[in-house]
């Protein structure tokens, strides 16, 4: 039950964080547009791009490590099978959640003084206490996936022949390969049946 909660939650910021990046492709073209051909660019548009970067920058955090998307050295883990892979797992998880805890009260400090102290950008002077309160949220929300997914590995430490649940899977080395091929392939347009393309025609 926490872990599809924690899910649901995860897959709404993904999206936003999404959306954010899509809105600032939007208004880096505008921006391009506006400077470039009519000599007027966007005031604020540096303040606007530093303060939405942190939304899409720590928003999906708990996503990606709920898929197990971050970047991460595999070399050692992904050798090892059964309890072992498990002890490992919880020894990294163990460590996540003891840097995530100490990363939590001191991004909340950054947020209450920004709205103690009335912080804003320089140019068009946006409030940047509610981007700095995104983080420790944002962290939070990592911190309750990373407690699930140690409760997992230690559930597969004590019994390794049970199922995995709310634990990402590593996967080996040809399976990722195999699926980077097919999503390049299925992206290519393929060329309409009856054409040929290696022969000129008169």
């Amino acid at each position: 039950m926490a872990d599809q909660w924690f899910g649901w939650v995860e897959s709404r910021l993904n999206l936003v964080a999404g959306l954010l990046i899509f809105a600032l492709m939007l208004l880096g073209v505008a921006q391009i547009v506006l400077r470039t051909v009519f000599r007027a660019p966007i005031f604020g548009y540096i303040d606007i791009v530093e303060v939405s970067m942190v939304g899409f920058a720590v928003l999906a955090i708990s996503f990606v490590q709920r898929v197990g998307g971050h970047v991460r050295m595999e070399l050692l883990v992904g050798r090892l099978k059964g309890r072992t892979l498990w002890i490992a797992e919880t020894a990294g998880t163990v460590l996540a959640v003891f840097i995530v805890t100490v990363l939590i009260p001191y991004s909340y400090r950054h947020f209450e003084r920004a709205l103690n102290f009335g912080d804003s950008t320089i140019d068009i002077e946006i409030v940047t206490w509610p981007a700095k309160l995104v983080v420790p949220v944002a962290l939070t929300i990592l911190l309750g996936r990373l407690l699930l997914q140690l409760a997992g590995y230690v559930r597969l430490v004590i019994r390794p022949d049970r199922e995995p649940v709310a634990v990402p899977l590593l996967k080996e080395v040809e399976e990722t390969a195999a699926e980077n091929i097919s999503q390049t392939r299925d992206a290519v347009p393929r060329a309409p049946q009856g054409t040929d393309h290696g022969r000129d025609r008169p």
